[in-house]
């Protein structure tokens, strides 16, 4: 049974390009971000433990992500260990996770690799409910302390990194099953002499996307 999912935005090409600007991103800097990562995974081998490769691309597309922008006047926290890196207007905040295999492509509805915990299912839902109250996603709150968080999505195979910035607005069981919008960066060819040890044995359960 095909499950049917609502989603408001989906951006691709020159319009997702439009929008990274304006949230203060562009495609050249994740681009930056995401390859720098995939160079710390690729001193990974099979001597180490599995799951090492999967957390230093998720640690250190954090940590360069913040290397960019904490100069431009972006700010970072850790609440629960969730690592938010946060626009200098205190709007929104990014957080890095692993996509599944759906990531980037804008036909489906893609997920992060693994379920989150209590910090990523609180923020979702605060997503959900400023979206209910203020109906709009580019504007702030209030309440300093409830702000939108956005997803950095990422996904890397043997040709490409597929990458996307998207918004989730509700989780079920800790996994993300709506996105309000989803901005989608083109592929980035990968080097072939930089593959990993990462392991990508899961199913991907494909869903038809409805949009509102």
């Amino acid at each position: 049974m095909v499950a049917l999912v609502l989603v408001d935005t989906v951006l691709v090409d020159d319009v997702a390009v439009d929008r990274l600007a304006d949230l203060g991103l562009s495609t050249d800097l994740i681009e930056r971000v995401v390859r720098q990562a995939d160079a710390e995974v690729s001193m990974c081998t099979e001597l180490d433990p599995p799951i090492l490769a999967g957390l230093t691309r998720w640690a250190k597309t954090s940590r360069f992500l913040r290397e960019e922008l904490i100069p431009l006047g972006w700010t970072y926290d850790n609440p629960r260990n969730l690592a938010r890196t946060i626009h200098p207007d205190g709007e929104f905040a990014i957080v890095a996770a692993t996509g599944d295999g759906l990531t980037g492509l804008a036909d489906v509805l893609p997920g992060t690799r693994y379920r989150k915990g209590d910090a990523t299912t609180a923020a979702v839902q605060a997503n959900e409910q400023l979206a209910f109250d203020f109906g709009d996603f580019v504007t702030g709150t209030a309440d300093p302390g409830a702000i939108l968080t956005w997803v950095l999505l990422f996904h890397a195979d043997e040709d490409e990194f597929r990458v996307e910035l998207s918004l989730p607005d509700r989780i079920e069981d800790g996994r993300i099953t709506r996105w309000a919008e989803r901005i989608i960066l083109p592929p980035f060819p990968r080097d072939q002499d930089t593959l990993t040890m990462e392991d990508d044995q899961h199913d991907h359960v494909v869903v038809e996307v409805v949009r509102r």
